[in-house]
């Protein structure tokens, strides 16, 4: 009863901050002038990963900043005006399209809640406006101009549509807003996120309330509420009576389901779409489900890069979008995940939204119970979809849907009549899009955690480079791990796109780029560019940030059609020779139709850092397949560096290093020769950070001959290299391997990106010292100064 008042209370107060159809001031910067350019993958990591910086910056726990995002960001049914006139007063855009409706009620009466999320300078405008964009649901009606290509007809039916049109003519092919691509096919992540949203609030909102609520009925006539009360007292009578007519619901009845009541998790999913299907179809084709249009014909522009998703006209030659193929899949997933996420939360208060998204969209699943996931979605869908209570719901929420739709009044009788063939035809269609967008659960891998530069030839253009950066960024997960990616231009060395960990800005600096994408490749300019990047990441991370290990840096050349000149190899040649005895991890990757110039690069330091991949062709597909093969998949370790060498009295200290491993994958390390070098003794220390039980294993030379030690929760295990170097010319690496035996799924600090990852730090002592710095004890701008002297140092540190 006090949660039934809390209820109530609730839906009169949403009034002062009911949603209203007009697009709120501060998204008004995503229409006007037609909106920043929104070029990053419209995938399921990249909505993530400005979900992830939201709430870190908030620090609401998921019930408060689930509804908040919803609020703050979500606003369906948004369309241009058909003769669309803009002005400084002016924006020819509002949510006039259906969508806006069932919205409307599911804010206003079913998740009612305060936007605590107004200050969000967390993000830019790209994102704020890709965010909303990818939240919300609403279609681009009109026709564009690139129908010809997207989707070409014949003359006759293009001059149909012509005629058929009043004013502005309807694309054959519309765009979907509001989707993401996952591997278990398009989702509308505005349903999911509701459907957390209301699970974490569940409530069940009775039809006398709402019919009774002055923000619902203020805008419904009174002769229809006045109908309506009546058809449900009705109902409760016939119920009551024992009408069999309904006996779906009298089981409900008996299992607790007050007959009158709507479920706020059911109105966020699919009895809510499926009601959009009742109103805006039933009084057009009748109570027929072969009639009824469930589901979408669509297709991304592509599959790679994908940035728009097109609505096609299905077998009955109408484009048809009440319940979309994204919705679908997408209200399965809520109501799957709305079954299970409260109980998450009872176990780890900490767990946030974004971590139960990426989980349940991996192969691993939810880590509270693996066997949640996307990949399983087939055998999870017939647990949590009941077709009875399926039609009750939609048959309650498109009575009230209907009010506020349309003007004329449907009985109940039709209501239900038209609710059980929409619910017949969903149904029936259900199984063939769970089949289509299929895929088995596969085992996790290894992902290199590494700082990527990439740089390529004239073979490809704006385009090619685009999908090319699009797969990497996903396959390196850059927007989930703490990998980086940059482009640089192969003719002058510049960068395109400076290192970066999240997509969103990459493909932002892509769009601001304005020079002529390269014609050939220029590896000296390549090269010195490198010599600096290194140079400065060297000193941030030794000086200011004085890290004890790190990420290595891999410098990928594509060039399938270029060949260095004579000069340029030999120029090529000094500039490697001087990152080589000054920079130990570095990785430089040639793929390439034809290597035998980058091979002759580098002839002086040939022990573990160059990778050369053989390209059969320059497509981007045939590039792709290659780099996975032979760079994303070979386990390029991270790196276990030394101290800055002493400098005037001034000396330089290292903090240990803090890492985490996720089950099923494995982290590599390595220390290069250099630091091992004139030593008497080295220790390794890995200290455990009580999340689990990790194995921890070193070897020199071949993997097979290893020593590994177990270290459960808090323990320390020193490794000690007694003599690591038994001669100038014998030297091999020092490599490091860490796994996970068990997890106790307890991370919770802002860093974790699962809870079942297991933390652990690195320290270690007896280095030889890394002599960057010659003559400045800080890091400043005159540190150019020194180059050629820190160069000079370091060959002489080298060969000692």
């Amino acid at each position: 009863m006090v949660k039934k008042l809390l209820l109530f209370v609730l839906i009169i107060y949403s009034g002062e901050a009911e949603v209203m159809s007009s697009v709120p001031a501060h998204l008004i910067a995503c229409y006007r002038n037609g909106g920043p350019l929104l070029n990053a993958p419209h995938r399921i990591e990249v909505f993530l990963s400005i979900v992830r910086r939201l709430e870190l910056s908030a620090r609401l726990d998921m019930r408060l900043f689930s509804a908040s995002l919803i609020r703050r960001f979500r606003l369906d049914g948004i369309q241009q005006a058909s003769n669309p006139v803009e002005t400084e007063f002016v924006l020819p855009f509002r949510a006039s399209a259906f969508q806006f409706n069932k919205f409307k009620l599911l804010m206003d009466l079913f998740l009612p809640s305060q936007n605590l999320l107004d200050m969000d300078e967390s993000l830019s405008l790209i994102e704020s406006c890709l965010l909303h964009k990818l939240l919300s649901s609403m279609v681009q009606p009109w026709e564009r101009g690139d129908e010809n290509l997207t989707c070409p007809v014949s003359t006759e039916h293009r001059q149909k549509m012509i005629n058929d049109s009043a004013s502005r003519i309807y694309s054959r092919c519309p765009i979907e807003n509001g989707v993401i691509q996952t591997d278990w096919g398009p989702i509308a992540p505005g349903t999911v996120v509701a459907a957390i949203t209301a699970s974490l609030e569940s409530q069940r909102v009775s039809i006398t309330d709402i019919l009774s609520a002055n923000i619902y009925k203020s805008k419904v006539s009174k002769p229809l509420i006045e109908l309506a009360k009546r058809d449900w007292e009705k109902r409760v009578e016939k119920l009551t009576a024992g009408d069999n007519s309904v006996n779906f619901e009298k089981s409900k009845i008996v299992n607790n389901e007050n007959n009158n009541e709507i479920s706020n998790i059911w109105v966020a999913t699919l009895a809510g779409d499926l009601a959009e299907v009742v109103v805006n179809q039933g009084p057009r084709v009748g109570a027929s489900s072969q009639h009824l249009v469930v589901g979408s014909n669509n297709r991304w522009n592509d599959s790679v890069l994908p940035r728009t998703f097109y609505l096609l006209p299905q077998s009955s030659g109408v484009v048809d979008w009440h319940f979309t193929d994204a919705e679908i899949l997408a209200g399965i997933d809520g109501l799957i995940l709305a079954s299970y996420v409260p109980s998450w939360i009872e176990q780890r208060r900490s767990l946030r939204l974004s971590q139960v998204l990426e989980m349940y969209y991996s192969n691993e699943g939810v880590s509270f119970d693996p066997t949640v996931r996307a990949c399983n979605r087939l055998s999870l869908y017939t647990n949590a979809v009941n077709s009875s209570l399926l039609t009750s719901q939609t048959l309650r929420f498109a009575h009230i849907l209907s009010l506020k739709q349309i003007t004329v009044y449907i009985p109940l009788e039709e209501m239900q009549r038209m609710s059980e063939a929409a619910v017949t035809a969903f149904m029936e269609y259900v199984p063939s899009v769970l089949q289509r967008y299929h895929q088995n659960c596969l085992s996790s891998h290894n992902v290199p955690e590494i700082d990527l530069i990439v740089a390529t030839d004239g073979s490809w253009k704006g385009y090619d480079v685009e999908q090319f950066t699009s797969w990497i960024g996903r396959a390196l997960e850059i927007d989930q791990q703490r990998s980086t990616v940059g482009l640089l231009h192969g003719n002058t060395g510049r960068w395109i796109v400076p290192p970066s960990n999240n997509m969103t800005a990459f493909f932002s600096h892509i769009a601001n780029f304005t020079d002529e994408w390269p014609n050939r490749l220029n590896v000296p300019n390549i090269l010195s560019r490198i010599n600096e990047q290194l140079r400065n990441q060297t000193l941030q991370n030794i000086i200011s940030e004085k890290a004890s290990a790190g990420r290595s840096t891999v410098v990928l050349v594509i060039s399938p059609s270029d060949q260095l000149t004579s000069d340029e190899l030999e120029r090529s040649r000094e500039l490697m020779y001087s990152i080589r005895s000054t920079y130990f991890d570095a990785y430089f990757v040639y793929a390439a139709q034809d290597l035998t110039n980058y091979k002759n690069i580098n002839n002086e330091y040939m022990d573990y850092s160059e990778i050369f991949i053989t390209l059969t062709s320059s497509s981007v597909l045939d590039v792709t397949n290659a780099i996975d093969t032979y760079l994303i998949k070979s386990d390029i370790p991270k790196k276990i560096v030394g101290a800055q060498c002493p400098i005037n009295g001034t000396w330089y200290d290292q903090v240990p290093y803090e890492d985490a491993i996720l089950p099923g994958r494995k982290q590599y390390y390595r220390i290069h020769p250099f630091y091992l070098r004139q030593q008497a003794r080295i220790h390794v220390q890995f200290r455990n950070d009580a999340h689990g039980r990790i194995l921890v294993c070193m070897w020199r030379g071949a993997e097979t001959s290893q020593s590994c030690q177990m270290l459960t929760e808090r323990d320390i295990y020193t490794f000690n290299l007694t003599t690591p170097c038994p001669s100038p010319d014998f030297c091999p690496p020092a490599h490091f391997a860490v796994t996970i035996l068990s997890t106790l799924n307890s991370c919770a600090h802002a860093d974790c990106r699962f809870p079942n990852q297991v933390g652990y730090y690195i320290r270690h002592s007896g280095f030889r010292c890394f002599p960057l710095l010659g003559a400045a004890v800080a890091l400043s701008p005159v540190w150019k100064v020194h180059l050629g002297l820190s160069l000079m140092i370091s060959f002489l540190y080298f060969n000692q």
